[in-house]
């Protein structure tokens, strides 16, 4: 009878147990770490005894290739268009390419080009230059990346927009400048979206006083000191004056603080009120923009914009001392003042005494 009453229980069990829903299986999604969107492994190797030009218009996929030109790398001093490892013309396209660390200027690009999974292994002068671009057209990167630029990363000298999608850079100066003393200064626009930056000086650089605005969106930013950077540009070839960053006020669309921390970097583009820039001591007029656009041309100026860090310090002494000496003569002024009013009061004082004891005049005069 026990044994039965024990048989039972356990059937009973056993169908209560059948009866419940098996627990679903859940499996993990894998952890998005943006930190791991690295330069892809070469698939082989191309040393170029000049520059590869890609005609206009047409398309070039590298895959994957590594290109370079067999020459070390000079560091900051400029190079030329023959010193290129690729040269892109108007509406030319570059895709899935590795330019490797033996070359002096990476990739030249002639207006409206387009750029896909484009890498650069070591960054020696520029990695990518805008050269020449209308104001209506636009040069875009897609992808990609690129290390080690002791400054800039894209330089931008000809006029119109540069849009940077999801790219990464490392170890860097400037990823964009717009050029601070070109000799033609059209407004310039840049937008970065997505991306990764990492261990940098400067996401953007851009010049308000010549019509530049600038939007960053998305970009996941660690360890870079500064997102938007204001430059007073120039057209007489000297070198350009750090002037702010790139906030509402002073003109230009700009990141959110960066400093050691990471953030998403959420900024709309706006464009650049004619009184944007401060004005320095010494009187220098600010150069307008190009009158005539429509034609894209070479900028022939220096176009290193190498603004820049180096002047920085000097230029925050000299603005000191330049306001401390409007403020001794503003309170030199002020003295003067007070003393003429003292001299006026004592003339007033005397008036007052030959009507009576009061100045009727001035009575009405102030009422």
């Amino acid at each position: 009878m026990q044994y039965r009453m024990i048989m039972a229980a356990t059937l009973a069990l056993g169908n209560f147990a059948n009866a419940m829903p098996a627990p679903p299986q859940i499996t993990k999604a894998p952890k998005a770490d943006l930190s791991k969107r690295q330069q892809p492994q070469a698939d082989g190797t191309s040393v170029l005894d000049a520059p590869m030009t890609i005609a206009a218009g047409e398309t070039f996929d590298g895959k994957n290739v590594m290109f370079d030109r067999g020459v070390s790398c000079t560091g900051q001093e400029e190079g030329g268009d023959s010193d290129a490892v690729f040269i892109l013309e108007a509406g030319a396209s570059l895709s899935n390419v590795i330019i490797g660390p033996n070359q002096i200027e990476g990739v030249h690009c002639n207006g409206g080009c387009t750029l896909t999974n484009v890498w650069w292994d070591a960054v020696c002068e520029d990695a990518f230059s805008i050269k020449k671009q209308a104001d209506g057209e636009t040069t875009t990167i897609n992808g990609g990346g690129a290390k080690g630029a002791e400054d800039k990363v894209i330089q931008h000298n000809g006029g119109g927009t540069v849009v940077i999608n999801d790219f990464t850079v490392s170890d860097f100066g400037k990823l964009y400048r717009s050029c601070g003393n070109c000799k033609e200064m059209p407004a310039r626009h840049v937008k970065v979206s997505g991306g990764t930056a990492s261990d940098g000086k400067v996401l953007v650089g851009i010049n308000p006083n010549m019509g530049d605005t600038a939007s960053i969106s998305g970009v996941s930013v660690t360890n870079v000191k500064e997102q938007c950077v204001a430059f007073k540009g120039v057209t007489d070839g000297s070198e350009p004056e750090k002037v702010g960053s790139c906030d509402a006020e002073a003109g230009a669309g700009s990141g959110s603080d960066s400093g050691s921390e990471t953030g998403s970097g959420d900024a709309p583009a706006t464009s650049a009120p004619s009184d944007a820039t401060p004005t320095s001591g010494s009187g220098d007029e600010e150069a307008a923009p190009s009158a005539e656009p429509a034609q894209p041309t070479e900028s022939t100026g220096d176009d290193e914009s190498s603004d820049d860090n180096n002047n920085d310090e000097s230029d925050d002494n000299q603005e000191s001392d330049d306001s401390n000496n409007e403020e001794e003569s503003s309170d030199d002024k002020d003295e003067s003042e007070d003393k003429d009013e003292e001299v006026e009061n004592q003339e007033q004082t005397g008036d007052d005494r030959q009507t009576g004891g009061w100045n009727w005049g001035s009575w009405f005069n102030n009422n």
